[in-house]
């Protein structure tokens, strides 16, 4: 049980499932080593806020934004394309596949800052950067992960269609974040 004053690693994402062509590329990366960790399939998300630690006493307001971005926001579809990596493609740590059209999520990610920072949460420094993070690079990776990353850096991926929002916890176990569920909104067709 959490005290009161306890706090909890946070986020607010979109789950994603990825499309075959990321799907593919995914058992590609997994053949790579333990350099190149894909990001588990059912672990894939966008993140449109993160809160970082966050007070008990703050869940239930959060919550209550969420729901409020069922009626603000449709269900819409994304389409994946392209191939990059942070801070760099030739000293990569993070590797992701980029979004053809991503104002709706910009402006979901720009209603969470409004909200948030009512609560006190700080807005993202850096800005937002639609992205979907396909594996994380632990050490130094094959060259093969380069060839990748140079033939398929506009290759088109596919798209899905997104209609949930997730509040998530974070907890870092190991090596690897383990992500609990706390909080479930559909958005609405229109």
């Amino acid at each position: 049980m959490m005290h009161a004053n306890q706090r909890t690693r946070t986020f607010i994402a979109v789950p994603i499932e990825p499309p075959r062509g990321l799907k593919k590329l995914l058992q590609k990366l997994e053949l790579l080593g333990s350099a190149v960790r894909p990001v588990p399939v059912d672990q894939m998300h966008i993140t449109l806020k993160f809160l970082g630690p966050t007070e008990l006493d703050d869940i239930m307001p959060i919550s209550t934004i969420l729901k409020t971005m069922r009626t603000e926001f449709p269900r819409l579809k994304l389409a994946f394309k392209g191939l990059g990596a942070f801070p760099r493609v030739e000293r990569p740590n993070v590797i992701w596949a980029g979004i053809t059209d991503a104002s709706v999520l910009t402006e979901m990610a720009e209603y969470l800052e409004r909200e948030t920072e009512k609560l006190g949460y700080p807005r993202e420094r850096k800005g937002f950067h639609p992205h979907l993070t396909l594996a994380r690079v632990k050490a130094k990776p094959p060259e093969e992960l380069f060839e990748i990353l140079r033939d398929r850096e506009i290759a088109e991926w596919g798209e899905v269609t997104v209609d949930t929002l997730k509040f998530y916890q974070s907890e870092l176990k190991t090596e690897r974040a383990h992500y609990h569920e706390m909080q479930t909104v559909k958005l609405a067709a229109r």
